[in-house]
């Protein structure tokens, strides 16, 4: 590096095949012609160990479907990473064009006027096991998908159960011998069933798998303490701490209920305050855990003994957090659902839930 080596700002267009790299110094205005570079390791530490001789460099990207390998081979190179959040990168409204090499300009202008957000990079072990999870929920969708396909298929040929619920055994036998009247609608039936059957054991497989996973040493602890949790099992506690990774990383709760998207949207001026909807804007996956979750506060029964058994296992401090969880949220959701829809009541306890669930997980939260 020469004594006067200056900064530079990377703004980087980040597709499968391709990099659409933009290199910004730190006192220009405009940036260096932007250059195009195979998406391939090889190719980017050569490229940056380059620019590393001219001067220290800040690299950045959008979160997306590349993940975070991109961020881990820069890092590796010693060139500082930001991996933006991509819903909140300013937009100018009359900015009508979109390119490769416009999208990495931006990029680079907005990374040296610190106007992008980044996002929390996991640890390498965090996403592995998000992804566990995240493939189990993608199968739960799959084995829905397949039995809405043959409730309407069996619905097209004028065919239905009254006879009970939908998917118990007296409804799976029915299934196996209804009669449609033609070979060929009933191998399309059995073909239908057998993809369900299949999707069912694959769902069964990753259950089990993430249970043995919620036993391992790093996790055992944590999958106990929130397992104290009325409506917690093994596949949400590791979720929850598959989503939330490092719990340290929220200063507080509404952090974690604001990372789930769990609070009100506004829009506000002057002196009229107006309050909507949750902003959805956040962990999807999470947020769905946290609202089926919070409909177990709204029942009237008490602690059962499955509950009382999983709180026997968990350490005192966690017990303490959910006892204390229990009591505020039972009566919070009696009091909304008395004046409120009952969604609206679910929504409200999923976002106090979070902050309990996120104070049992910190290390240094006491109840």
């Amino acid at each position: 590096m020469t004594q006067d080596s200056s900064f530079f700002y990377v703004g980087i267009d980040a597709h499968k095949d391709a990099l659409a790299v933009a290199v910004l110094p730190e006192h220009a205005d405009d940036p260096e012609a932007v250059r195009t570079l195979p998406n391939d390791p090889t190719a980017i530490r050569r490229f940056f160990r380059r620019l590393r001789q001219r001067g220290d460099a800040s690299a950045t990207y959008e979160a997306g479907c590349l993940g975070f390998v991109l961020y881990r081979q820069l890092t590796k190179l010693g060139i500082d990473c930001v991996v933006a959040a991509p819903g909140l990168i300013p937009v100018r409204p009359g900015d009508r064009r979109k390119t490769d090499r416009l999208d990495a300009i931006k990029l680079a202008r907005d990374l040296r006027a610190r106007e992008l957000t980044p996002v929390r990079v996991p640890t390498v072990e965090t996403e592995a096991l998000r992804a566990l999870t995240r493939t189990r929920d993608a199968m739960r969708k799959d084995v829905v998908r397949m039995r809405h396909r043959i409730l309407k298929f069996t619905l097209l040929r004028g065919k239905a159960f009254r006879e009970g619920q939908n998917w118990t055994n007296a409804h799976l036998r029915w299934l196996r011998q209804l009669d449609l009247g033609l070979d060929e609608d009933r191998r399309t039936l059995d073909f239908l069933f057998d993809e369900l059957q299949h999707r069912c054991h694959s769902k069964d497989l990753l259950d089990e798998r993430i249970r043995r996973r919620g036993q391992e040493e790093d996790l055992r602890q944590d999958v106990r303490a929130l397992r104290a949790y009325r409506g917690v099992g093994d596949l949400t506690a590791v979720s929850v701490i598959a989503e939330i990774g490092d719990p340290r990383r929220f200063r507080h709760a509404n952090q974690v209920a604001s990372y789930c998207g769990l609070i009100p949207s506004e829009r506000s001026s002057g002196q009229q305050i107006r309050k909507g909807g949750i902003t959805h804007a956040g962990n999807a996956y999470l947020r769905r855990l946290l609202v089926e979750c919070s409909q177990h506060y709204g029942r009237p029964y008490g602690s059962g003994r499955a509950l009382a058994a999983r709180r026997a296992e968990a350490p005192g401090r966690a017990v303490a957090w959910a006892r204390k969880a229990e009591k505020r949220l039972k009566a919070r959701f009696r009091s909304l659902a008395a004046r409120k829809h009952r969604n609206v009541a679910k929504t409200a306890i999923a976002r106090e839930l979070a902050g309990f669930l996120w104070a049992t997980l910190h290390p240094h939260m006491q109840p």
